[in-house]
C-alpha cells in the first residue's frame, strides 16, 4: 500500500505542476491589442524613387526619395510638398 501511495501523490504532484504551468501561461500572457495578419505584412510596398534635387532647408543639392505627394530629404528628412 506504500508504493501505491508514493505513485498516487507523485501523479497528482506532476498533474499539478502542469496545471500551474498551463493556467500561469495564460494569466501573464500578453494581450495583442491589434493584430496584423500576414497577408498585410507581405504585400508589396511603394518604393520611392531618387533623384538628386535642391533641398530647401539644407540650401544645396541632395538626394530625394520622391513621393506621389512630393519629395523627401534623404539627409535632413525635410517633406517638400507637391507632385513627383
Amino acid at each position: 500500500m506504500n508504493e501505491w501511495n508514493i505513485a498516487l501523490g507523485a501523479l497528482v504532484l506532476v498533474l499539478s505542476l502542469a496545471a500551474g504551468a498551463l493556467l500561469s501561461r495564460a494569466y501573464f500572457a500578453p494581450v495583442a491589442e491589434e493584430s496584423t495578419r500576414l497577408a498585410e505584412l507581405m504585400r508589396p510596398q511603394e518604393v520611392p524613387v531618387n533623384d538628386v534635387c535642391w533641398c530647401p532647408a539644407e540650401q544645396r543639392e541632395t538626394l530625394h526619395a520622391y513621393h506621389p505627394d512630393g519629395r523627401e530629404c534623404w539627409t535632413c528628412r525635410t517633406f517638400t510638398p507637391g507632385g513627383a
